[in-house]
């Protein structure tokens, strides 16, 4: 009896599958990253894609081979292939990591920062809580970037308080924390796909959207708007991430490749959007003849106020480490 059980055992252990072999990684014959993006290559955030690709491809013997796919028609599809594998990484907002990784929300909320210094400071306190919750949920953590402060755009007139958002159909980003803003300020949120909007905005499918004004430009968006409003409501950051699956798979010494802390590259992907953001975008919406004019502080007030319920309901669906998340944002600015 014992020896047929024993045989019957050794049969099983035959027929079982093998464990997932790790990928074999050669300059011969490199793995390739696959990285999906919304970015334009003819952009910061493409500069920054290229500088890193091309340390990682250095410093990995050209074992591992970069492949970027630029402008993805969009983030939330990006990040389900990441999770599914067709990926090895993304390069995406904080906002559209937030549809697998919802403590993210944190990061978004609205009026959360007042400036780049404070976003800064509290960002840099959180990654390490940030890379946790990430790898928990499929997503290796490798790089820090930025979309920036988001702005109103309209087809028909400025918006300076809540109440020029009554009633209009506004673009959104399709994460939670975006649409719940828009309903919170008595608009209706339309989340269309990035590539769409200029169609959606000429047919008058919606009446404007909030972004920075470099996606927006980069974006074909400001065709037809006719006015901005810098209300930076939204400070927004973004991510490069590595696809856990893929991930996993590559040899002890190239994972490391892979998460070394990149501050010189991350810093000037930094600088690089700023300076579209805050320098170059304005003064050629101008040159196009788009209006734009800025909140004053006793508006801004008044929006936070009405945006304070966005807050509230993130609180009450959040798991634990979505609340320690934005408690240590809010700390450590």
């Amino acid at each position: 009896m014992i020896r047929r059980i024993g045989l019957a055992l050794a049969g099983l252990l035959i027929l079982a599958p093998a464990a997932q072999a790790a990928q074999t990684c050669t300059k011969e014959a490199p793995c390739v990253l696959r990285v999906r993006t919304v970015a334009p290559s003819a952009s910061p955030w493409g500069e920054l894609l290229r500088k890193l690709s091309a340390e990682i491809e250095a410093e990995s013997g050209k074992r591992i081979e970069f492949k970027v796919y630029w402008q993805s028609k969009s983030e939330p599809s990006a990040v389900r292939q990441c999770l599914s594998g067709k990926v090895g990484g993304i390069a995406v907002s904080n906002g559209a990591l937030a549809s697998a990784v919802p403590e993210l929300e944190a990061t978004e909320m609205p009026f959360l920062f007042e400036s780049y210094g404070e976003a800064d400071k509290a960002l840099t306190a959180a990654t390490d809580l940030i890379r946790d919750i990430m790898k928990k949920k499929g997503f290796i953590y490798a790089l820090r970037g930025e979309n920036g402060f988001r702005n109103f755009a309209s087809v028909d007139g400025f918006i300076k308080t809540p109440g020029d958002l009554a009633g209009k159909t506004m673009r959104s980003q399709p994460a939670t924390h975006h649409l719940d803003m828009y309903k919170a300020l008595g608009a209706t949120p339309s989340p269309i796909e990035v590539a769409d909007v200029p169609t959606a905005l000429s047919s008058g499918m919606v009446s404007g959207y909030d972004n920075t004004l470099l996606f927006g430009d980069l974006a074909n968006w400001t065709e037809k708007v006719k006015y901005v409003t810098i209300s930076k409501h939204i400070y927004q950051g973004a991510l490069v991430a590595w696809c856990k699956g893929w991930y996993d798979e590559l040899p002890a010494d190239l994972q490391a490749v892979l998460v070394k802390p990149r501050p010189v590259i991350e810093q000037l992907g930094l600088k690089l959007v700023r300076i579209f953001n805050d320098k170059k975008m304005p003064e050629k919406y101008k040159a196009a003849g788009i209006q734009m004019v800025e909140l004053s502080g006793g508006e801004r007030a008044a929006f936070k106020s009405k945006t304070a319920e966005v807050w509230t309901k993130f609180r009450g669906r959040t798991s634990a480490d979505g609340k320690k998340l934005l408690d240590l944002l809010e700390k450590s600015k």
